[in-house]
């Protein structure tokens, strides 16, 4: 028998809250709403890709936001004021948004390559057909990793190539490279013992790069818990946060090694399938977006984009703040929207 620790949701009404703290009544109470209206048009084994209802036709170059693997994607429509997703598509460009789903043990032998060759090409593909254009892909975190790639290999596929916290160069990973050095970590060893890797494993890494800031960031918001429209906030995004999802164990495995430990991509030395991956065969305009204060991805691991693809057309944009902050802070997200929107629509003419 199964015993699960998680406290049930309870009504904002319910009057055993009230007379708790703010903080705890929240804790208690909070239910993530939807945000932007949105209908899929793609779906296949656990994924679907969502386009917003509107516009339903735009004349601008179509959007896919590409998500990290091991994150729920409502990171890029996390609420009303920090939607990329909405805020893009009002806009006025038709935006897609993909949604990876949860890996199960049946998902445990996808390999990395894979992705690429499998469901990334169906849904650049489907998305082309439904939007009558070639689509600009928006990758960020590991969703920018496969966008990147995608774009290397592929680069007939794409309009254009947004970059949004990236790392290319992983000899600057900071602490992550050291704990994956093969003189610590064998990737198929634990994946060959565990399976699938667990979100708790990979949460639990991302924590311990600073271990203190869960302890700080509790005790600021028990001091502003009076401050409703805060406290909304920052249980939207500590829901994300703590909403994760395993990582598929033949992914990761190679994600690491070939990534990580071997450096690949920057080397030159990466191949996908029959594809060699070469950021140099990526011509189209690439904005590439680094947070400048990102310990889970450097800018320097990030800023190598920009030496390494053949484009003539390259911007790096730096953004203060780390790598969450960047888009989902409300100092930040104003000045992120308008970044994207102004480097596109200053480009119409040459992503169509």
């Amino acid at each position: 028998m199964r015993t699960s620790l998680e406290m049930p949701k309870l009504s904002e009404s319910d009057p055993r809250l009230q007379t708790l703290p703010p903080l705890i009544r929240k804790a208690l109470s909070y239910d993530r709403k939807p945000v932007t209206p949105m209908h899929p048009v793609y779906q296949e084994n656990k994924l679907t890709v969502w386009k917003a209802n509107s516009p339903e036709k735009s004349n601008k170059v179509p959007l896919l936001l590409v998500p990290a693997l091991i994150n729920r994607h409502y990171i890029l429509d996390l609420s009303e004021k920090h939607s990329l997703f909405k805020s893009l598509s009002e806009a006025g460009y038709e935006v897609y948004l993909v949604d990876w789903g949860t890996p199960e043990e049946e998902d445990r032998w996808m390999t990395f390559s894979e992705i690429f060759t499998g469901p990334m090409r169906r849904i650049v593909r489907k998305v082309t057909r439904e939007a009558g254009k070639k689509p600009v892909l928006f990758g960020y975190c590991l969703g920018g990793i496969i966008t990147n790639i995608y774009s290397s290999i592929f680069p007939e596929d794409v309009a254009g190539l947004i970059a949004m916290t990236a790392p290319v160069d992983f000899s600057h990973a900071g602490i992550m490279g050291l704990w994956t050095r093969p003189d610590y970590l064998n990737p198929y060893q634990l994946v060959d013992a565990i399976g699938n890797v667990p979100p708790d494993l990979v949460q639990n890494g991302f924590m311990s790069l600073r271990p203190a800031q869960s302890v700080r960031k509790w005790q600021s918001v028990w001091a502003k818990q009076d401050d409703v429209e805060m406290l909304d906030s920052f249980f939207t995004l500590e829901n994300w946060v703590n909403d994760n999802i395993p990582f598929p164990g033949g992914t990761w495995q190679e994600y690491i090694h070939w990534l990580y430990q071997e450096n690949r991509l920057y080397k030159d030395e990466l191949w996908i399938g029959q594809h060699h991956a070469l950021l140099k065969n990526i011509t189209c305009p690439v904005l590439n977006i680094v947070a400048d204060s990102d310990h889970i991805a450097p800018p320097e691991a990030c800023l190598a984009l920009n030496e390494k693809v053949g484009s003539q057309d390259v911007t790096a944009a730096h953004m203060p703040g780390g790598h969450v902050g960047i888009i989902a802070s409300s100092k930040l997200f104003g000045k992120l929207v308008n970044l994207v929107v102004e480097w596109l629509d200053g480009r119409a003419a040459s992503l169509i």
